[in-house]
């Protein structure tokens, strides 16, 4: 598969022809390789009961709960396109929002943490459908549990949907449709075709949908509710070829699993291993490595892709910037809304999640939570709330590449939304409505069930993804920003619920100097826009006239106000220091760092090139390949000058894996002699050419050119900069691999973070400060 230019595409297909063809053809491998349809043969649901492996808390009883996932087979022939799409949309009416019907009625249930299953599951031969819950306290619990989602679907099969949830879920699946999904286009493009070329369909079956999607309103129209009633009826009540999977914790199975596997004997598979070791041993020979194609410096632009960007201070004379972008945009208008909040308190900033999860969620004045989210999927392509935490260059230091203090940070709450030229005028509405509007009152139910699942999805995810977890917990051991990183988006608690009012009329009483509108589409729709963005700046949002906030402040000349605050919690609760955290998994994460550049010093782009060697080099070789990690990754940053190693699903004892780790180093400076310089630095030319494919990324949508342009403002990086970063990254040479191996040998108060079983912890002799994750 290829996407690009169309010159690049024919060329590469050519090149293609040329290799593939004196292969031949086989007509065999297609009959050979069909695969067929499952029937649905079930007489009556298929319930199983499985155990997962926990961690025993001090008491020595489990804290996890039971698991409850029921997954439906639903087709057993060919879906029509119109019915493909019934599915994604009666997907959206069950599952898309929080107050969609089927997902409220199990968070607003009490009986589990997280809603887990996930829904529609389209991209295989035959679809299938799963719901559930995660946290389930009791027995008694999974079988109400099962009982609720029985009874809201027959609810939804008798009573249907209302017109503005179809309306909604219709519009807002139409935007995805005609967007794509905002990633790697060309990428989007090959995974949705290959959902039905696998399967000897048509793959041009999964790029078209303007038939269907005509199809599907006229059905709509016709019948309303009726189409998606009757697929509730017939493929989840009405059939029977479902598997109920309860998932019961164990404080025992990691050590059962662990005398299992001493038992078993696999010397047929260490034979195996012992021959693959000596496979990845061997190295290529240059002549083997020279048939593989691969591309030159001279084929990169040397110049950084930059994205158009215009800045008016005091737009419309309304104190705000205005931030435009003139892209194309196929007629879409996207908008963002910006507000200062540094104003809060260090001490209330934990409360910032809880607060966006409201105005994510809740309903207004005159609307329930429901209706207001109808209405946003209605009339818009959708609008949310986030909240951006960026580091700032210091004044002066615009053009040059050092580590940044990391007192300098902009804190912003920002609303994103889109739509058509002519929904602007609703959209700006939602954007008051959710700034001004939203009702804290009646909304105690919707920060639980938020703060319920943020928890149960962070235990979750520290099993799952440690890797990530372990990198942040070290990095916020050195930097001050990546520390209220990590404290912010920590679990707030229930009892912050009152505080939350206060905290939106503290953010918009802020000095519209620290607010700001930021506009990206087509130049039809940038002027279309203009008319409603003055009458939004100068009349849409409050302002007090008696008691006037003070200027925000330049935080790139002034520190931020919750560094002080945060940096004295840092020291007392993430000092350096090596830790362990405690979980229930067969496999490991295993993370180690430090500081390699102090404050103020430059940092080349040769350091990126470095780092991606390291992964792609000797992490992969060693660590991957030959180790058995699933993943394997070197990291640094130039914003704070600290570089860490991290290894993701590691099979190996921990002690094994840092002592790979501390052999990095050596490894570049061993190759410095022999293979970076061999065959005219092709090594290093790979490198290269590697780091500038993650630099420039695909072709960014309209709204990503938009958004990237306005945070490379924010955060204070001139052009000149981007384009000595390029420059240097072109030119890296063997010295500057040198440099960085040595500064790797000599990190400065390196640290480690592991996450990994309480048995593989008892095995390391190295002293750690052990916790559980709760």
């Amino acid at each position: 598969f290829i996407a690009g230019d169309e010159t690049d595409v024919y060329h590469a297909l050519s090149q293609a022809d040329r290799y593939l063809s004196p292969l031949g053809y086989n007509p065999d491998s297609r009959k050979d390789s069909v695969i067929n349809y499952q029937p649905r043969k079930f007489h009556k649901p298929v319930r199983e009961r499985k155990p997962f492996a926990v961690a025993p808390t001090e008491d020595g009883e489990d804290s996890e709960g039971y698991m409850l996932c029921v997954t439906w087979l639903l087709n057993t022939q060919p879906l029509s396109p119109m019915m493909e799409l019934a599915w994604i949309v009666l997907d959206s009416l069950l599952l898309g929002k929080p107050s969609s019907p089927l997902r409220k009625a199990l968070e607003d249930s009490n009986l589990g943490e997280e809603t887990i299953g996930g829904g529609l599951e389209d991209e295989l031969l035959q679809s299938t459908f799963a719901i559930g819950m995660k946290g389930v306290q009791s027995r008694e619990d999974v079988n109400a549990l099962e009982d609720l989602m029985m009874e809201t679907l027959h609810i939804l099969d008798s009573d249907g949907f209302s017109e503005d949830e179809i309306a909604s879920s219709m519009n807002t699946i139409e935007f995805q449709l005609r967007e794509g999904g905002g990633g790697l286009r060309g990428m989007e493009v090959f995974l949705a075709a290959l959902g039905k070329w696998n399967y000897d369909l048509s793959p041009k079956d999964a790029l078209v949908y303007e038939d269907s999607l005509k199809l599907m309103k006229d059905e709509i129209d016709k019948t309303g509710s009726n189409v998606f009633q009757q697929l509730i009826h017939d493929s989840l009540l009405g059939n029977n070829h479902r598997v109920v999977l309860e998932m019961y914790p164990s404080t025992t199975l990691e050590t059962e699993q662990l005398q299992d596997a001493k038992k078993a004997q696999y010397q047929s598979l260490i034979d195996e291993g012992v021959k693959l070791k000596k496979l990845q041993d061997t190295e290529e020979t240059p002549e083997v490595i020279a048939t593989n194609p691969a591309l030159s410096i001279s084929d990169i632009d040397p110049t950084p892709i930059e994205y158009p960007i215009h800045v008016e201070d005091n737009a419309f004379k309304s104190g705000i910037r205005l931030v435009t972008h003139e892209v194309s945009s196929s007629g879409i208008a996207y908008v963002d809304f910006g507000l200062d909040i540094s104003m809060i308190p260090y001490e209330d900033a934990i409360l910032l999640p809880s607060l966006i999860s409201l105005l994510n969620e809740a309903g207004t004045d005159d609307m329930t939570d429901a209706e207001f989210r109808n209405h946003i999927g209605k009339v818009t392509g959708g609008v949310f709330a986030t909240m951006e935490i960026m580091s700032m260059k210091p004044k002066g230091w615009e053009d040059d590449s050092k580590v940044l203090p990391g007192v300098n940070m902009l804190t912003m709450l920002f609303i994103r939304g889109k739509c058509t030229t002519d929904g602007l005028p609703d959209l700006y509405d939602v954007f008051k409505k959710v700034l001004m509007e939203i009702n804290f009152d009646d909304s105690q139910s919707i920060l639980q069930n938020a703060l319920k699942s943020n928890l149960s999805s962070k235990k979750s995810n520290v099993a799952s993804r440690g890797h990530s977890y372990a990198n942040q917990r070290i990095r916020g051991r050195y930097s001050v920003r990546s520390f209220i990183d990590e404290k912010v988006y920590g679990v707030s608690s229930l009892e912050s619920y009152a505080r939350l009012k206060k905290l939106r009329e503290t953010i918009l009483n802020g000095s519209r100097d620290g607010m700001l509108l930021n506009l990206t589409g087509d130049r039809s729709v940038l002027d279309a826009i203009m008319d409603y963005a003055e009458d939004f700046l100068v009349n849409g949002l409050p302002v007090d006239l008696g008691n006037p906030a003070p200027p925000s402040p330049d935080f790139h000349s002034v520190d931020h106000p919750w560094i002080a605050s945060a940096r004295a919690d840092m020291l007392q609760s993430n000092p350096v220091r090596d830790e362990g955290i405690v979980v229930s998994t067969q496999v490991a994460y295993v993370g180690e760092g430090g500081r390699l550049y102090d404050v103020g010093d430059t940092v080349k782009g040769s350091t990126s090139v470095v780092s991606h060697y390291l992964t792609t080099g000797y992490m992969w070789d060693v660590i991957r390949a030959k180790n058995g990690a699933y993943g394997a990754y070197s990291q640094f940053s130039r914003n704070d000058g600290i570089a860490t190693l991290y290894t993701y699903r590691d099979p190996n004892s921990p002690e094994a894996t840092l002592d790979a780790f501390h052999e990095g180093a050596d490894d570049i400076l061993q190759a410095a002699s022999s293979s970076l310089t061999r065959n005219n630095n092709a090594a290093i030319t790979t490198a290269i050419i590697g780091t500038i494919g993650g630099l420039d990324g695909s072709a960014l949508s309209a709204k990503e050119a938009g958004w990237t342009a306005l945070i490379r403002y924010l955060h204070g990086e001139s052009v000149l900069c981007r384009q000595r970063w390029r420059k240097e990254i072109l030119e890296s040479s063997v010295d500057d691999f040198i440099n960085y191996a040595q500064r790797l040998k000599s990190w400065k108060t390196p640290s480690v973070a592991i996450v990994a079983s309480q048995s593989a912890f008892d095995e390391m002799e190295r002293d750690l400060s052990l916790f559980k994750a709760q």
